[in-house]
């Protein structure tokens, strides 16, 4: 194990012991639960209450994930095919990424019913990332490999694909791995606007119930779900684009 590693663990633990003090002492006040209180409260709940929470979130962010993804790629190929369009494509990208979610959240959710208003705030929340980390990809694409596309009579559609598109490949998925906790925390925001379930209405009726350790224990099982599905990104990233280990640390 090397000596980074160490240091992350320590100062993990650190903070966890830290967290336990503050908890347990009240210093800072009631509203700070302990990790081992968190921790028993989420054994507490257990698959009866987040069996009926998180899937619900789960099905909201990946869907939200996906389709925001998705329009994020299209509209990076549609600025590489017609230059034109490029500032119109970004400023509409960099207003999807100032307008703060909390704020258009109310909005979606008196125009859509129940998980719809938080797959819709998921794909607001990945699409800047993505549109951003493709653009910057596909500009990466080896000249040379272009001239040749168009040498043989190809045009701007045919260079994007045989060329920009495999270039593009490992900054389209480091987007793609950044956009993961940010889908996540578009849905839980939907999620607040009155729904019944998922992991953010859960998070509302506990802090309105003055459920301190469940809220706590919400907030926990939201970061792991961002984690874990940040790590299965990253094995796919890895897979999928084993000729650029070395570029990982370039990628911007």
């Amino acid at each position: 194990m090397s000596g980074r590693r160490y240091l992350g663990l320590g100062g993990t633990a650190i903070v966890l012991v830290a967290w336990q003090l503050v908890g347990m002492t009240g210093v800072l006040g009631p509203a700070i639960a302990a990790p081992v209180q968190i921790a028993g409260g989420l054994l507490a709940d257990g698959a009866a209450f987040y069996g009926t929470h998180l899937p619900v979130t789960l099905t909201s962010a990946a869907v939200g994930y996906f389709w925001g993804n998705v329009a994020a790629v299209a509209c990076a190929a549609l600025v590489m095919t017609v230059p034109a369009l490029e500032k119109l494509v970004l400023q509409i990208g960099i207003a999807s990424a100032c307008i703060p979610l909390i704020a258009i959240a109310p909005i979606l959710a008196a125009c859509f019913n129940g998980p719809a208003t938080s797959a819709i705030m998921a794909a607001v929340s990945v699409f800047f990332a993505s549109l951003v980390g493709t653009v910057n990809g596909l500009r990466r694409a080896d000249p040379a490999g272009e001239d040749l596309v168009r040498a043989y009579g190809g045009g701007r559609v045919l260079v994007l694909r045989k060329v920009q598109f495999l270039a593009a490949l490992p900054y389209i998925l480091t987007a793609l791995k950044i956009a993961v906790p940010a889908a996540v925390l578009g849905t839980v925001i939907g999620e607040f606007m009155g729904q019944e379930h998922g992991l953010g209405a859960a998070l509302v009726v506990a802090q309105q119930s003055s459920e301190v350790v469940r809220a706590w224990g919400i907030t926990v099982v939201c970061s792991l779900l961002a984690g874990i599905a940040f790590a299965l990104v990253a094995a796919v990233e890895r897979l999928a684009t084993p000729w650029a280990p070395s570029t990982a640390g370039d990628r911007s």
